[in-house]
């Protein structure tokens, strides 16, 4: 269950100098995700461990406030595959996924096809550091059955994060994202937490 923070800026480029039009915040509970994940190869040799994962974002969040939109709103469908390739300390990873998204209040942002590539570094028994590169390909936004050509883009960006144990099933992961295209944001930034409940005679 995330929660939303976003700053909108909007800039007149029709006039010189380009002026600014407005500077709204706005922030949200997001969408909640349920996903479950099964593997299906275990490393072996040459052979990486390779996983499937299916995820639903239920629509729980609104899709904007005091006017500004937000990435929450809408229902999307995600299966994916990842492959893992350990060399002590560091494990390689590469998913691939398509996510497909529902209409919601006469909007379709269009369906994704992703891409994510990167290295995972062990650092202590506790804590893991990792550098990924995303790719995500977007397909063009239709609101009310009108599609509106040219709404398509790129995404690129890059991750780095770092994942600690603090204590007994909990888990806390900081990551930090850079846009490497126009059409990604120009930085983001994720903390999350896990927290493992115990099952007995496990």
């Amino acid at each position: 269950m995330p929660y939303n923070l976003v700053q909108q800026q909007i800039t007149d480029g029709l006039v010189a100098p380009p002026q600014q039009v407005s500077n709204r915040w706005a922030n949200s509970f997001g969408d909640l995700t349920v996903g479950v994940a099964k593997t299906f190869v275990h490393e072996s040799g040459w052979m990486p461990d390779v996983l499937g994962r299916l995820s639903y974002e239920i629509p729980t969040g609104p899709l904007s406030s005091n006017e500004v939109p937000l990435p929450s709103g809408q229902s999307k469908l995600s299966p994916t595959l990842t492959l893992l390739k350990r060399q002590d300390p560091l494990v390689f990873v590469a998913t691939g996924g398509y996510t497909k998204a529902f209409q919601s209040s006469q909007i379709n942002p269009g369906d994704q096809i992703n891409f994510q590539t990167g290295a995972f570094l062990a650092t202590s028994p506790e804590t893991t550091l990792r550098g990924v590169l995303q790719q995500n390909f977007l397909q063009n936004t239709t609101i009310k059955d009108i599609t509106f050509k040219g709404s398509d883009s790129v995404q690129s960006i890059l991750t780095f994060g770092a994942s600690s144990i603090l204590g007994r099933g909990i888990l806390v992961d900081l990551q930090v994202g850079f846009g490497l295209t126009n059409a990604a944001p120009k930085y983001s930034v994720i903390l999350s937490s896990t927290y493992r409940f115990g099952v007995p005679g496990l």
